[in-house]
């Protein structure tokens, strides 16, 4: 959904791109932008981690940079950048990363038509999305669609996105996580190559969408998912309410359900954000996981935001994890 929101604006914000350097022999070109954020997360989780012992307070950090540029005004070319070294219980936090610096999106986008076309040889599985299920922030802990949009498939990949002026939306991509090892290949037999589709309605405070995504299990354990949600801003409050329902079918192992109900609401400067969400595995009560999270996101200038907010996380395998962070967001 990131990414396709993205392309949706980035032709109206090529026209704003600059030079980042005044040395034209150095400098990027003019339509070529560098972006960036950095984050510090701060927090200690009470009976943290499956073993109920990592409670203590810690700091850990993500970051990240963004480089888009254009060739023909209508084209977008774009590359990102990730390290952290995120650990324990903060690293179920959506803003947490591990590792050395690498690249870990690289495509080029298009336009055919009507079409958006995406195409490159690192694209995630959830990165060509038209269909919004949820209008939730998810800059916090809880997300919707932990299923049909995990994104945990990374590879060659190519997308086709579709948008109309009544506010439908369409998409399909495939990536193959093994396309870049020249023993496998792509849509080979022993490597994995996972579809999503989706279909959905943006409209003016309302829309919803439909999720579908398959993996073919040929290298490891594929699935079939199936999920939808909805979201509304009513005009007579600031505020966002999100339901969400994902489904998965796995090859091995048991099926799974999952409901997310989200809520952004604007108070004084900031954003005041709760969400809950339930999973239900089939089977038995041991891997069914109910959680809850509230949090305030407050902009101390147009580069510095601050997020102070509370989760409870009961995974029926120990005490439950309640966590305590403060998240603080440098964009550059």
């Amino acid at each position: 959904m990131k990414l396709f929101s993205r392309l949706l604006v980035a032709p109206a914000a090529l026209g704003l791109m600059a030079p980042v350097a005044a040395n034209a022999d150095t400098a990027f070109s003019s339509t070529t932008t560098l972006s960036g954020s950095a984050v510090f997360t701060t927090g200690s989780v009470a009976d943290g981690g499956t073993a109920d012992n990592q409670e203590e307070l810690y700091m850990q950090y993500a970051y990240g940079l963004d480089l888009n540029s254009s060739f023909t005004g209508e084209d977008l070319f774009s590359a990102g950048l990730v390290a952290g070294n995120a650990s324990g219980p903060l690293a179920s936090m959506d803003s947490a990363e591990s590792g050395d610096l690498t690249v870990t999106s690289l495509f080029y986008n298009f336009p055919v038509g009507d079409l958006s076309v995406t195409v490159g040889p690192l694209v995630d599985q959830d990165d060509v999305v038209a269909a919004t299920t949820s209008a939730y922030s998810d800059a916090f802990r809880l997300g919707s669609m932990p299923y049909s949009l995990a994104g945990n498939e990374t590879g060659p990949g190519v997308g086709v996105a579709y948008s109309n002026d009544n506010g439908v939306v369409a998409s399909v991509s495939f990536v193959s996580v093994g396309g870049s090892d020249s023993t496998v290949g792509i849509g080979a037999d022993d490597g994995d190559d996972v579809s999503t589709f989706t279909l959905g309605y943006n409209g003016d405070g309302f829309g919803g969408g439909l999720v579908i995504a398959s993996n073919d299990g040929e290298a490891g354990e594929g699935y079939d998912t199936f999920g939808g949600g909805i979201y509304y801003s009513p005009e007579s409050i600031d505020a966002t309410f999100s339901v969400a329902y994902d489904t998965t079918d796995p090859e091995t192992g048991a099926d799974a359900t999952d409901l997310f109900i989200g809520v952004d609401y604007e108070v004084g400067p900031g954003t005041l954000s709760a969400a809950y969400n339930e999973t239900d595995v089939d089977g038995g009560s041991s891997d069914d996981v109910t959680g809850f999270e509230v949090s305030y996101t407050y902009a101390i200038n147009d580069s510095v935001t601050i997020t102070p907010g509370f989760f409870t996380v009961e995974d029926n395998t120990g005490d439950d994890d309640s966590g305590v962070v403060l998240e603080t967001v440098f964009s550059f």
